[in-house]
């Protein structure tokens, strides 16, 4: 009997399973067996003939055992593809500046109140609009001033979108004047 080499296909003697011979070292044969390449003393393994080999299920009409033994290699050899579950980016944060200015071009016949009113109105359609987008951080300037329209948002916070994270904003970013929500 000839000895083994390299690319011939095997069984193993005394156990289940054998393979393509991957690479010999001395006497230990790496067999690549279900993928995983596993070593086998020389003795241990027997040559296959091609006649006598397996025939897979997913062995065409009419192909060669030569044929069906490098598709299968090639099924072993190609690297299966790795499904990993992709990350949801952190949804970057929303700033809305709540300055009366920056909400109307001209304030001309509105009282406090109905300034008040206009910035709440745009608050709370802006918690509104995401309150369906958890981790979502949206930062809110209302100013520093005499503190009116942040109590506001605060009881609106309190009152209507109980169970998020409020805290004040970045004092290096915004400075006194502005609360950062994160939808929960």
């Amino acid at each position: 009997m000839d000895a083994i080499q390299v690319g011939d296909y095997v069984s193993f003697v005394d156990t289940e399973g054998g393979g393509l011979v991957k690479r010999i070292c001395g006497d230990v044969v790496y067999v690549d067996w279900d993928g995983f390449e596993t070593p086998v003393h020389v003795n241990e393994c027997i040559v296959i003939p091609f006649e006598r080999r397996y025939v897979s299920p997913r062995t065409k009409p009419g192909e060669d055992p030569y044929t069906q033994m490098m598709n299968a290699k090639k099924r072993v050899d190609t690297p299966s593809k790795k499904v990993t579950p992709s990350r949801k980016q952190k949804p970057a944060t929303i700033v809305v500046d709540l300055h009366i200015h920056e909400l109307m071009d001209t304030t001309a016949g509105m009282s406090n109140t109905d300034i008040l009113m206009c910035q709440l109105d745009e608050f709370r359609r802006v918690m509104d609009a995401n309150l369906r987008n958890r981790g979502q951080k949206i930062v809110f300037i209302h100013g520093k001033g005499e503190g009116v329209l942040r109590s506001a948002i605060i009881k609106e916070l309190n009152a209507r979108y109980k169970g998020h994270d409020v805290q004040d904003a970045s004092f290096r970013e915004y400075g006194f004047g502005a609360t950062q929500v994160t939808i929960h």
